[in-house]
């Protein structure tokens, strides 16, 4: 049974942004999660670029109080030297798969937190021992 889930940006997003097309389906998977009782993950680059890019869709005052909204849902793992460089590793390791670093930092910060499973929308994700889930369209 999953207790510990890392979410991905791409879900992060989806939860703020009517709009996706995984919305509904990230929104039904992060709610019954919570509601289970589970320990949802995010790391703290995934604050950075969901601010990056849903700022082009809310004004700063709006996006800034439903951040604070959607980040107290979730435990934020924090980057530092070891993890980057670990992210940075997978990627020159040939055998490993990681082509996108940013996949790669989500990885080590899923392993870090000993997740049970890492949720995406992301069809390239790679993960080598955790168990991957998408949501629904």
């Amino acid at each position: 049974m999953e207790n510990n889930i890392y979410v991905d940006t791409n879900v992060f997003i989806d939860l703020m942004d009517s709009t996706r097309p995984f919305y509904k389906g990230s929104f039904s998977l992060i709610k019954n999660s919570i509601a289970e009782g589970k320990t949802l993950y995010i790391n703290s680059d995934t604050i950075t670029n969901a601010f990056y890019i849903l700022n082009r869709t809310y004004a700063t005052i709006s996006l800034i109080s439903l951040m604070q909204k959607m980040v107290a849902l979730f435990v934020v793992v924090s980057i530092e030297n070891e993890e980057a460089m670990m992210a940075l590793s997978l990627c020159e390791d040939e055998v490993c798969d990681f082509k996108d670093y940013e996949d790669a930092l989500q990885y080590v910060c899923a392993k870090k937190v000993e997740a049970d499973l890492i949720v995406t929308n992301d069809k390239g994700f790679v993960a080598l021992d955790i168990e991957i889930r998408g949501t629904k369209a």
